[in-house]
């Protein structure tokens, strides 16, 4: 797996402010990410090959909560690390998103730097 692969992050949310800001942070420290709406991410993970997927919960039409059973369905995906990126932090949110096959959970609004500390951990371990 070359470097670029292995800094490909993918970030799947309703909101094209939110996936501007990640585009930013993630960017500017030294990763690619692909933005995504979730109608589109079902084609869109096959293409671009995330090591990371970023997953917003409260969209339209479909909740992140299904999207997540959806790419988990997927046997080319089933690997890849999905962390829910959502304002919901209730013990019951944080129980849903692991039991439909989240790894992560992490809170909006977040700190730059922690999001970027969740993001190397997932994007360098092996798969």
């Amino acid at each position: 797996m070359s470097e670029s692969q292995s800094k490909v992050v993918m970030g799947i949310d309703d909101s094209p402010e939110d996936l501007g800001l990640l585009n930013l942070i993630l960017m500017g420290a030294g990763f690619s990410f692909v933005a995504s709406s979730p109608a589109e991410c079902f084609n869109l993970v096959l293409r671009c090959a995330p090591r990371l997927i970023l997953l917003d919960i409260q969209m339209p039409d479909i909740d992140g909560f299904d999207v997540c059973r959806r790419l988990r369905s997927m046997p080319e995906v089933r690997q890849v690390p999905i962390a829910f990126l959502t304002a919901l932090k209730t013990r019951e949110d944080v129980k849903q998103g692991m039991a439909v096959g989240g790894n992560d959970f992490i809170i909006k609004p977040f700190e730059r730097d922690k999001l970027l500390a969740r993001v190397h951990h997932w994007t360098s371990r092996r798969v």
